[in-house]
This record gives C-alpha cells, sequence and structure tokens, in this order.
C-alpha cells in the first residue's frame, strides 16, 4: 500500500531557462543559502504583486 495522499501545499512544476539564468539563480541561492524554490516563489509573488494583471 503507498503512502496516504494528502494535500500539498505546492504544486510542482518543470521549467526551463537558460543556462546564463540558472549559473546566477544557483549562485545567487547560495550566496543567500535558500533553495531555488523559495527564491523562485519570492520572485514571483513579487512579479505577480507589481504586474497585476
Amino acid at each position: 500500500m503507498g503512502r496516504p495522499k494528502s494535500e500539498n501545499k505546492f504544486i510542482r512544476k518543470d521549467i526551463t531557462m537558460e543556462p546564463d539564468q540558472y549559473r546566477k539563480l544557483m549562485e545567487h541561492c547560495e550566496s543567500i543559502e535558500r533553495p531555488m524554490s523559495w527564491v523562485i516563489r519570492k520572485a514571483l509573488a513579487e512579479y505577480l504583486l507589481n504586474n497585476a494583471f
């Protein structure tokens, strides 16, 4: 029997980026000691806040 399904707080999606973007993102994550997913979520939240549709 598998693990019981729980309500996930997050949705997992794959993204594609340029190699230079990835390198800069990884350097930034290391410098602030945060995971890439955290940095991307924060950047997306700020973008959506400042660019209302």
